[in-house]
């Protein structure tokens, strides 16, 4: 499935996966700092922003087919560097799980490598089923609370608002089909553990979502894992600490460089 994106500069490509329930517009500050060494493309992912909704579940492996589809329609030649945010991780893992050979190297922003746990997966359904009757995402706008941590929240209402609004436009077909999707998704632990490519794992202080103990497992279970801990950040380190996340990103790919 061919996806929408965002594509900006020219050099070695980078593709950044935004997570669960938002679109591509989160990685605003991204593309503009890359952009100037690297061809960035930033897709909506299926069920999300402008890209098709078909009925769901949507496992991470078919989204992931439908990243290497869209890549290779517009010609983005292997390798490049995927980096995915939250649910965004989940889906550069299966990536990396799939098409390792395609990877330059890896950056799991927020995210964990795990499975969910019987109770996570169960509460995945039933959120999916509500959004379903409901015909709505808006309830969705309460995970505000968890992706933003409150001094970020009461500093900055622009940002409350750009995520809430990310969430209302999301689609309720999408949004079920990826909850059912990510339910399915199995432990990829043991991915990072033979991946030949260099990983950066970046996470915040104050993820209310995973913690930094699920950040240090897969920067330790790769083999040229890195962790960065980025203090007094949630769980959108790029939108939250558009500055510290994009320092650290360039840093990783000046030195694939």
């Amino acid at each position: 499935m061919r996806l929408t994106f965002d594509e900006h500069g020219t050099g070695p490509a980078v593709v950044l996966l935004h997570g669960f329930p938002l679109d591509r517009s989160m990685w605003s500050s991204q593309l503009g700092m890359l952009s100037n060494h690297h061809r960035v493309i930033a897709p909506d992912l299926r069920g999300h922003g402008q890209s098709p909704t078909p009925s769901g579940p949507y496992p991470m492996e078919d989204l992931a087919a439908d990243v290497i589809e869209t890549l290779d329609t517009v010609g983005v030649e292997p390798p490049y560097v995927v980096g995915g945010l939250s649910m965004g991780g989940y889906v550069a893992l299966a990536m990396a799980d799939r098409y390792p050979d395609r990877l330059r190297g890896l950056i799991l922003l927020n995210t964990r490598a795990g499975a969910d746990s019987t109770e996570a997966a169960a509460n995945r359904e039933v959120r999916a089923a509500a959004i379903e009757r409901e015909g709505s995402t808006e309830s969705l706008t309460a995970m505000v609370d968890l992706l933003i941590p409150e001094t970020s929240r009461q500093a900055r209402p622009e940002l409350v608002e750009h995520v809430a609004a990310m969430i209302r436009q999301t689609s309720p077909i999408g949004a079920a089909g990826v909850l059912r999707g990510m339910a399915l998704r199995p432990d990829r632990l043991d991915v990072l553990r033979t991946l030949a490519v260099p990983v950066l794992v970046i996470a915040g202080s104050e993820d209310a979502i995973v913690p930094e103990e699920d950040a240090q497992a897969m920067a330790e279970a790769a083999p040229l894992g890195e962790l960065i801990m980025i203090p007094g950040a949630g769980h959108l380190t790029p939108m939250e600490t558009p500055g510290a996340t994009d320092a650290a990103i360039r840093s990783f790919l000046d030195r694939l460089t």
